[in-house]
């Protein structure tokens, strides 16, 4: 599992599973909002300077996700403990991940200068497993099953932040 911050890498592909598979043409993943849907995604990025003190706090209560059997897949099997909670009179199983990176060892796309507060759960794995034909030669992609984007986060040359998913599916 790593983080994506930026757009999808370019993958190859058969679409003929049009809006039901993984990919909806050779350069971007199917989406849905989580809106109205069985997930509920939050995310609280946190930064801090490299004397450890805080810089921002910016959070998001919404975002997507790849209405696929695959998120069921990548929340049952890689992200870990799950508790059962009820908000609202509903009943989630709710997983927590935590991903803590240092602004100079983090392989931005470009640099962090010009970051596009796009979050991302990326994941590699084959989608011939799928039905899908993408990725690299032996059929590996990487997709962004959980994203969301946030307001600005700015970040310096020595700045560390760290992402707090929460990410809640509906029972």
């Amino acid at each position: 599992m790593t983080l994506a911050i930026g757009s999808i890498q370019y993958a190859s592909a058969d679409h003929s599973l049009g809006d039901n598979g993984i990919f909806k043409d050779a350069n971007n993943v199917n989406t849905a909002s989580t809106i109205d849907s069985k997930w509920l995604i939050h995310l609280q990025v946190v930064v801090r300077d490299a004397q450890d003190q805080l810089v921002s706090v910016t959070e998001v209560p919404y975002g997507s996700y790849i209405p696929h059997e695959i998120s069921d897949f990548i929340f049952d099997e890689y992200l870990g403990e799950k508790k059962i909670v009820n908000i609202n009179k509903i009943k989630y199983q709710k997983a927590q991940h935590v991903l803590a990176e240092n602004v100079q060892q983090f392989p931005f796309p470009k640099s962090h200068h010009d970051m596009l507060s796009y979050w991302g759960l990326e994941y590699c794995l084959s989608t011939e497993n799928w039905g899908e034909k993408h990725g690299d030669e032996r059929g590996i992609s990487c997709v962004p099953v959980f994203q969301t984007n946030t307001a600005h986060v700015a970040l310096k040359e020595n700045d560390t932040f760290t992402l707090y998913w929460t990410i809640l599916r509906e029972i």
